[in-house]
């Protein structure tokens, strides 16, 4: 393409292909193979393994210039939050550290898959800052076992008297490790009051952990008094899942994360702005609008939605995201960008098309903590809204179904199909700890933990046999 000649944006735009997963396919295999300079002139480091279609997971590749431009990115942001929040820096800090789940792999080539924890986005500079105030001692990701991790997690969150700052990714990560402090305080406090391990005998530790956890509705302050902040996602998917732990957590501010895709640093959050910020030094940026055409950063207006396009350090080239922003004004020249979901997740039966984005708005009513619509088990032509039976009562399952129906047939084609009996009635299954299930899927398709999207809409059908308990 001649890259050493593009002298401007508007000529590289014009020169690039806009590329696709797909168009890289080829190109990332090459790579895993042990292929040199297919895509950028500095080594691959690492590749990153991010979630995919049924074929199975996207693979990611880094350069070392790749991830320093991550850490742009999170520097800027962990300086802001220093700033407008020190009482972050006056205890330790949970940074989200994912269980193996599996052994170490390279690819064929030779090339580690994945990054050895959430921290190593952070440097050889900044690393060593944080590991000092870590609440969870960075071995405990090296357990295979994700019930053995979980319960070692809880137990030194559990131990820590002094936590800070709280962040993850999801916040379904960071829920189910409380709701683990739920179920297991009893057993947690008598390890915490004889001490295991690297664990010291704390029996007054202990008797405040039975003292708080023992309520219904446990004030987790009482238990970490110096916390000040919880980060991870709070945007589309995410946000009634991030109001539930921002409940959960009352009293603790909780900031939302900006839009951090496997794939590179979109938005960061900034302290005295209304939404996160286009992280400008992290890599190039083009806006697609609904007609098809890329603009950049400057050209963009407020309230509009575009999907991004996204060139990196570690050769993805003019490459579509699939994720979906909305413009909420500009930060200087920068503009303040909302996530407003997936437009590239996608199910569609019989020409309903319907869309990550557009699930969203309709779920978002009913402020549940899981809530999934798949296609309905064969021979079934329809859907299922898949929930908590620990949540909805079977007194609840028409409503909620109602609700949601209404919401889904404010797609026309999806009106359409219904009215002509394409599509059956949107069916209620009620199932036991389906987020359980999710999770696993998600580890199952070489996902992090930590990393596992909350469920909104899949496209996959069999997830009323994969669910336990799933009842009507």
């Amino acid at each position: 393409m001649g890259f050493a000649g593009i002298r401007d944006s508007a000529e590289y735009r014009a020169r690039v292909p806009q590329t696709t997963y797909g168009d890289l396919l080829p190109l990332v295999n090459r790579i895993a193979s042990g292929e040199a300079g297919v895509l950028t002139a500095g080594a691959v480091v690492t590749i990153e393994e991010t979630s995919g279609s049924t074929g199975g997971p996207k693979r990611i590749p880094y350069t070392a210039a790749g991830l320093d431009a991550f850490r742009r990115a999170l520097t800027a942001w962990l300086d802001d939050l220093a700033t407008a929040f020190p009482a972050v820096a006056s205890g330790r800090s949970y940074w989200a550290i994912s269980p193996v789940a599996r052994a170490p792999r390279t690819t064929p080539g030779g090339i580690p898959i994945g990054l050895p924890g959430d921290a190593a986005y952070l440097g050889e500079n900044l690393a060593p800052l944080v590991a000092e105030t870590l609440a969870v001692p960075p071995d405990i990701g090296m357990l295979a076992d994700i019930a053995e991790w979980r319960d070692a997690t809880c137990l030194h969150l559990l131990a820590c008297e002094d936590l800070a700052f709280i962040s993850v990714w999801s916040p379904t990560f960071f829920s189910d490790l409380l709701e683990h402090l739920r179920l297991e305080w009893a057993r947690l406090a008598n390890i915490i009051e004889q001490g295991r391990g690297d664990v010291a005998p704390n029996a007054s530790r202990a008797g405040l952990v039975r003292c708080v956890l023992a309520h219904r509705e446990p004030d987790f302050r009482e238990l970490w008094p110096r916390l000040a902040l919880a980060s991870c996602w709070d945007h589309a998917a995410s946000r009634p899942f991030a109001d539930a732990l921002r409940l959960a957590l009352r009293g603790v501010t909780l900031q939302g994360k900006g839009l951090l895709a496997t794939e590179g640093v979109v938005s960061i959050p900034l302290s005295d702005t209304p939404m996160p910020v286009l992280a400008v030094d992290s890599g190039f940026y083009e806006f697609r609008d609904g007609t098809g055409r890329n603009l950049i950063a400057g050209e963009v207006s407020a309230g509009s939605d575009y999907e991004v396009v996204m060139t990196t350090e570690s050769g993805l080239y003019r490459y579509a995201t699939g994720d979906r922003v909305r413009v909420h004004g500009f930060e200087g020249e920068a503009p303040m960008l909302e996530f407003i979901g997936r437009g590239a997740q996608v199910s569609d039966l019989c020409g309903e098309k319907l869309s990550e984005d557009f699930v969203t708005a309709g779920l978002a009513l009913l402020r549940l903590r899981f809530a999934l619509v798949a296609p309905a088990a064969v021979p079934r032509r329809g859907y299922s809204l898949f929930v908590d039976a620990a949540e909805v009562d079977r007194e609840s399952v028409a409503t909620i179904g109602g609700t949601v129906e209404q919401a889904l047939c404010r797609n026309p084609q999806y009106a359409y199909a219904r009215r002509l009996g394409q599509l059956a009635p949107l069916e209620v299954r009620r199932c036991v700890r389906p987020l359980e299930t999710w999770l696993r899927a998600g580890l199952e398709r070489g996902q992090r933990l930590s990393v596992v999207k909350p469920p909104v809409l899949s496209a996959e059908h069999g997830w009323a046999s994969r669910f336990q308990g799933a009842a009507p």
